[in-house]
């Protein structure tokens, strides 16, 4: 079995063991899908999980332990197979404890265990990382990846969708380079704000990568139609894109960001980066609300 499929009174959801991945997501009472297809002309995946590291190293490469390693942009995670461990109709949990392919790359020792619940029209997950090792620090970023159908609904325009915050918030704009790096350049992006419409001019430079956003979910929807809430409490960077000319808008909450141009390969030292101790647990928690 490649997939879990997950029901309750309103809602459907779908996941595949590769890479642990939200595939679907369905409110049956409204007829109505929210996440975008994977078209592979377009961008084949949905909802990535971003581990062991969050956007790109500098150079792909990185030291630990004195040793240089290298790793992909957003690591492995998304791209091997996930244990089912727990299945009940309503609720399942996948299992990743090894770096397969990746071992030689990636050779520190980590359990990531990534929970579905349906509650009502609610979707949690929750993501459990941790450190088996008896002598070493874990050390990892995570975060996620949705891409959601823009426009939600067929008829409206893409240019009427809007980001709402839950406060008026300030924040400001991380510069990517061509190269995936950050350039080192911060930008006010906005101030005093509760809400950004969207438009697809945005996203000419490439991802919208913001820090010091100070509200714990994102909504994605128009006035009096389809919406969809993503909460992501305390996630240091939020990260919106989408590939030119493609019906879909990512909403990623980080735990993590890419290397700025020139930075040290010392993967502790990368921002983000958390060091979990031996024997100890991490723990984080979305939740999907679509209306």
């Amino acid at each position: 079995m490649n997939s879990v499929l997950l029901k309750n009174e309103v809602l459907e959801v779908r996941l595949n063991l590769m890479g642990g991945e939200l595939r679907g997501l369905r409110r049956t009472d409204l007829e109505r899908d929210y996440l975008w297809t994977g078209d592979p002309a377009q961008w084949e995946r949905v909802s990535p999980i971003l581990f062991p590291i969050v956007g790109r190293l500098q150079n792909d490469k990185y030291t630990w332990q004195g040793r240089q390693y290298s790793l992909p942009q957003h690591g492995f995670a998304r791209d091997l197979e996930f244990d089912l461990v727990h299945e009940d109709g309503t609720c399942a949990s996948l299992l990743l404890a090894h770096a397969g392919p990746f071992l030689d790359r990636y050779p520190q020792e980590f359990q990531l265990a990534l929970t579905y619940t349906l509650e009502g029209a609610s979707l949690i997950m929750r993501a459990d990382v941790f450190n088996p090792s008896n002598t070493d620090d874990l050390l990892f970023s995570l975060g996620a990846h949705p891409a959601f159908r823009w426009p939600l609904e067929e008829g409206v325009s893409p240019e009427s969708y809007f980001l709402k915050f839950d406060r008026a918030v300030n924040a400001d704009r991380l510069e990517v380079g061509t190269d995936g790096l950050l350039t080192g350049r911060k930008v006010p992006f906005f101030r005093d704000v509760d809400q950004l419409k969207l438009r697809p001019d945005l996203f000419r430079a490439g991802a919208v990568v913001l820090e010091g956003l100070k509200s714990d979910s994102v909504t994605f929807g128009v006035e009096g139609g389809a919406q969809v809430k993503l909460t992501a409490p305390k996630a240091p960077w939020w990260g919106f894109w989408t590939h030119p000319g493609a019906p879909f808008l990512c909403l990623e909450p980080w735990n993590g960001v890419a290397d700025k141009f020139g930075a040290d390969w010392d993967l502790r030292a990368k921002p983000g980066v958390i060091a979990l101790p031996p024997g100890e647990s991490w723990s984080w928690t979305l939740q999907f609300d679509p209306s």
